[in-house]
């Protein structure tokens, strides 16, 4: 049983609450013995911590909420030998302000004579996140636990908080495996403490909950649920009380909160990243396994090893056959012209690529992942190939040219095999590099699906909006696992959503670099407004929408983060998107796929990857529908 799985579980309510406050939280578990302790008994934090472990098994994992939180630092305090691991909660390492006293004991002595309603319904609205203000069941299930502890329980809990002591100072010497969660609109318990704790604990992991305040496990147990499988899945051996020398190698959404302003996140897990690495160091022959990978081959280390070593493997050493080991016999892969729905056809059409290209080579210039092996991993991995074209093949015949172009390949991937994928390479950049005429090569890819009875018929109104009202003025950050995450959606909504370019400059600094499809290397806020701006030229109707995102702090310092997105609307005007001409008013879908450096707050370098000539293939099938009237 890996990591905290082997040990019972411990939950520690907070103020007023019982095991009903983790309910929705424990149906998203799968633990095989789970305890909610109560926390009553004591008036003081240390007498409380030390009953407590007086009734706990000898070892365990321990989740602490609020002042449950509290208590669980002085029983790591007391006996970390005995404590496996640490989540903690909406809660504070700060010792309660001496003004506090007066206001939490008049608080209980209110709730003896007018009962425990009236102490939860004056501070709703810094229990809960403005989102939920308004549920009933939520408020309703708070009320029921209040009102069942009652105002004796909140007078002894109370004493508990004012006489906690100054954990902040204790921090240091945790050692254990520690998660730290909070609500995004907490604020009985601020963010910058949490932020604190992260930070004086060597290997924590800070990440706030979406769409939550004080109560995340009531208001979003989803997502706490997520954090805290990870969590008890984390190898304990990597964690030791030595400040952690590594940078950047926590999983996919273990990053920085953006508000740190730019303070570096600790290693967790040892997953290597490819950036500063050589081939030999992301596919090792001696190095032990850093990572649970239940179910994988045993020469793959961690997930970042597997998909650098697989697809070098296949794609550069021929290994072909690997597919047939490495993909489901059902395996769906996206392509941006096509898609595949079987492990046999995979393996025909990398034939049929490579034919083209006996000396094309493919280097993993970075890696984005997130997930685990009970749940899956999904990887977004940035390829940039080369080659010569000197065989004839699928782009006719041999021009001798070479080539460089970008491959964004997404892959959600389960014991060893990819089961599902997306790729967008952009081809585009290959045929005008060899000199190919992409015309007329993307009216004979059109030509022959057309023949296959494939057309592109216009079915009314895309999802840009409903009827007449205006694009939704709030991004859905529900994709997003931590703040870098939820804002790179924001940004992407405001500028391809509601057209705000302005608001490239607002997140990119001053110097970023842009690494655009067709090999475009540009720099500053004016060139990459440009691009993004002639984009929604060629398709000014079209919507947007992100269809998955990860990221991952990284070596050079700040995060990387990984979005596959798609536009779908009609070519109605002129912009980047030279090759297709004059408007034809055609319908088409842009599958993309983009990388992400935040660092300092701001976007340094994005990757931006798209198939002009996927747009072609389109219009010139729409065109040879409407030629026989099949289009609208």
């Amino acid at each position: 049983m890996a990591g905290a799985r082997a040990v019972p579980l411990l939950l520690l309510p907070g103020t007023v609450c019982d095991e009903r406050l983790f309910a929705p939280l424990l149906a998203e578990l799968d633990h095989h013995d789970i305890r909610v302790l109560p926390m009553t008994g004591a008036t003081t934090t240390p007498e409380l911590a030390a009953r407590l472990l007086e009734m706990a098994p000898e070892r365990f994992a321990l989740l602490g909420f609020s002042l449950g939180g509290i208590v669980a630092l002085e029983m790591a305090a007391q006996a970390p030998e005995r404590i496996e691991r640490l989540a903690l909660l909406d809660t504070t390492a700060a010792p309660d302000p001496e003004a506090n006293a007066g206001t939490r004991r008049a608080a209980a002595e209110k709730a003896r004579g007018e009962g425990m309603d009236g102490y939860i319904l004056d501070s709703w609205h810094k229990l809960v996140s403005p989102a939920n203000a308004g549920d009933e069941k939520l408020l309703e299930a708070i009320l029921a636990m209040a009102r069942d502890a009652g105002a004796e329980v909140l007078a002894a809990q109370s004493e508990v908080a004012i006489h906690r002591k100054d954990s902040r100072r204790r921090l240091g010497t945790m050692g254990m495996p520690v998660l730290i969660l909070a609500g995004e609109d907490e604020k009985i318990c601020r963010l910058e403490g949490h932020e604190e704790l992260a930070a004086g604990i060597a290997g924590a992991r800070y990440f706030t909950i979406p769409k939550s305040g004080h109560f995340s496990p009531l208001e979003n147990p989803a997502a706490v649920a997520r954090h805290v499988r990870d969590w008890l899945s984390w190898p304990p051996e990597k964690f030791s009380n030595e400040p952690s020398q590594t940078q950047g190698a926590e999983m996919s959404d273990a990053t920085s909160n953006p508000k740190t302003k730019g303070a570096s996140p600790v290693a967790v897990e040892n997953v290597l990243q490819v950036e500063r690495h050589d081939y030999p160091d992301l596919a090792p022959t001696n190095r032990p396994r850093s990572q649970s990978l239940a179910g994988f081959d045993e020469i793959y280390t961690d997930i970042v090893d597997y998909i650098i070593r697989c697809t070098h493997k296949i794609w550069d050493e021929r290994d072909i056959g690997l597919i047939y080991t490495h993909y489901t016999h059902n395996c769906v892969l996206y392509g941006t012209t096509g898609t595949i729905y079987n492990r046999e056809d995979v393996v025909r059409d990398t034939i049929q690529r490579l034919v083209s290209f006996p000396e094309r080579r493919g280097m993993g210039t970075q890696v984005i992942w997130n997930g685990n092996d009970k749940d899956g991993f999904y990887t977004s991995h940035l390829v940039t190939g080369s080659g010569r074209h000197t065989q004839y093949g699928h782009l006719g015949q041999p021009t001798g040219r070479p080539f460089v172009s970008r491959t964004i390949a997404d892959c959600m991937i389960f014991e060893n095999k990819i089961y599902r994928e997306w790729v967008v390479a952009d081809t585009m950049a290959i045929i005008q590099q060899l000199g190919l005429d992409p015309h007329h090569f993307a009216m004979k890819t059109a030509k022959s699906k057309f023949d296959a009875g494939l057309i592109s018929l216009d079915i009314g109104e895309n999802r840009r909006f409903l009827g007449q009202t205006p694009p939704a003025e709030k991004a859905d950050t529900s994709l997003a696992h931590n703040d870098v995450e939820a804002q790179t959606i924001e940004m992407l909504h405001e500028v391809f959503t509601k057209r705000m370019f302005g608001r490239i400059a607002q997140d990119y600094a001053p110097n970023a670099q842009y690494h655009g499809p067709l090999m475009k290397e540009l720099y500053g806020h004016a060139a990459i407004i440009h691009q993004h701006l002639g984009l929604i030229g060629s398709l000014p109707d079209a919507s947007f929408e992100v269809q998955h995102v990860a990221s991952n702090p990284c070596d050079e310092g700040g995060t990387k983060v990984a979005v596959r997105w798609i536009m779908e609307g009609h070519h109605l005007g002129y912009g980047i998107l030279g090759t297709l001409g004059d408007p034809t008013g055609k319908r088409v879908q842009v599958m993309g796929m983009s990388h992400y450096h935040w660092k300092n707050g701001k976007i340094v370098d994005e990757w931006n990857v798209y198939d002009e000539l996927s747009l072609l293939v389109q219009v010139k099938l729409g065109q040879l529908a409407a030629e026989v009237g099949l289009a609208q």
